[in-house]
């Protein structure tokens, strides 16, 4: 039975392709991604709309810190009010002062959505420089900004109305986009870093670096997530890193949550599930992905591709020269798809795509570092990646002057090679004896002219 179950685990692993057949989740949408690249590891309804609940919030704070530095404060006015009864607060009072980092606490941490309704306002004020915005124009102008920036991501089937995911009918967005704002979100180094606080305790001027105004109202909080996976208890993930659970009774329970081992980082979407089922599914899905998926070296920068010929180069010298990566290349695979990663060159001069194997003449000249062309990684016919193939040689293109050039080198070389010399030997012993048969000649005439003389 052991054997078996070993056997079940390595078929797992090797073949991905069909996650749905041996991963078993209870909510009805959901999405695994790696942070770093946005590839899709596993998913199922991700496009299909849903409500967002708290989730909401990471939006909220990616647009705040467009405009509101984490170091400032701000005083907490009568926007509180806004927020309905029963809903969720981080315990705001009216003439508060609160840093904006502890209010973005607030709002990740606690899932205050009186916290969302003050960065609203504030965040609109202070971009319009115009402390007179009443609280609904801000409403409806920071939605405008959130609904822009999801658009910015990538995040087609959202619309927001709101900052905090109170429901509204118009308020919506799905698994993948979600993803997609989660990923925005973890790169963002403050977010992140309180992505992964399970609690806060302190005054709201807590981290303020200057001098408190005097007369300034302070108030005490202690706030604590409820994200079970990093909260501690029975779903703790020793892995997590954040990021927000949500739940109102239109959206059920929701959780968008983060994980990181070996140097890979994930994100998880779950939607309109149930406890425990949201902090279950996250496990499962972090399981699958740390499991079957790592970060490969692909390719390399300088990495040797293919040697080529080189048509019309000069006479003696190379006729080929080695196409190298400019660039490197690596991402996350699993084995199996690394099997079935296809790589191709694409040379710039033949307009067309090439299988590796197959002989390609390139035109001179070719200098060193020249992009010749492209190389292209595709797996199941999407490319994955593109970068630059480039020269590792220079190839010059024959001439005249270069075709000179050459026959009189290789007169040279052959008239003054040792190869010659038994030529030179011999002729310079022909030389030598007709220089001695004419001496002799020469000698036997004056001695002829002599005795004429006589």
């Amino acid at each position: 039975m052991r054997k078996l179950f070993i056997v079940f685990i390595c078929i797992i692993l090797l073949f991905p392709t069909n996650v749905h057949a041996f991963i078993s989740i209870n909510s009805p949408s959901a999405i695994l991604m790696d942070q770093g690249t946005g590839y899709i590891l596993f998913a199922y309804n991700e496009h299909e709309r849903k409500y967002p609940a708290g989730l909401t919030k990471m939006l909220t704070a990616i647009i705040a810190l467009d405009y509101l530095n984490p170091e400032d404060f701000i005083v907490v006015g009568n926007e509180i009010n806004t927020v309905p009864a029963g809903a969720l607060r981080s315990g705001h009072q009216v003439g508060e002062h609160i840093t904006v980092h502890n209010l973005l606490r607030g709002l990740m941490i606690q899932n205050g959505n009186d916290s969302g309704a003050v960065i609203a306002l504030h965040t609109i004020r202070t971009q319009r420089n115009n402390n007179a915005v009443p609280f609904n124009a801000a409403e409806e102008l920071f939605a405008a900004k959130m609904n822009a920036r999801a658009r910015e991501l990538g995040a087609y089937n959202t619309h927001f109305v709101n900052p905090n995911g109170l429901h509204h009918e118009d308020h919506y967005t799905t698994a993948y986009d979600l993803a997609l704002i989660a990923r925005a979100f973890m790169e963002h180094p403050l977010l992140r870093e309180i992505a992964e606080e399970a609690e806060f305790q302190g005054n709201s001027m807590y981290g303020f670096a200057g001098d408190i105004p005097y007369g300034a109202r302070t108030v005490y909080h202690h706030w604590r997530d409820t994200n079970e996976l990093i909260s501690g208890g029975g779903f703790h993930y020793f892995y997590a890193t954040g990021i927000r659970s949500g739940y109102t009774p239109h959206a059920s329970a929701c959780l968008t949550a983060s994980a990181s081992r070996n140097g890979v980082n994930l994100i998880a979407v779950i939607l309109n599930t149930q406890d425990p089922a949201r902090w279950q599914d996250a496990r499962i899905l972090f399981e699958y992905g740390f499991a079957t998926y790592a970060y490969r070296d692909v390719l390399e920068a300088d990495q040797f591709l293919k040697n080529v010929s080189v048509y019309n180069t000069m006479l003696g010298t190379e006729t080929t020269v080695d196409i190298i990566s400019k660039e490197g290349f690596t991402a996350l695979f699993s084995q199996a798809q690394l099997a079935r990663l296809e790589r191709s060159l694409y040379f710039y001069e033949s307009y067309y795509e090439l299988p590796e194997d197959s002989e390609y003449t390139l035109h001179a000249p070719v200098e060193i570092g020249d992009i010749v062309g492209t190389i292209r990684y595709r797996l199941d016919g999407q490319i994955l990646f593109e970068g630059p193939a480039i020269s590792a040689g220079a190839v010059y293109a024959r001439c005249l002057d270069s075709d000179m050039d050459f026959y009189i080198a290789l007169v040279m070389d052959r008239v003054f090679s040792v190869q010659a010399l038994p030529f030179w030997l011999g002729l310079a012993g022909l030389l030598i004896g007709i220089a001695g048969v004419s001496l002799a000649i020469s000698e036997r005439r004056r001695n002829r002219r002599g005795m004429y003389r006589r």
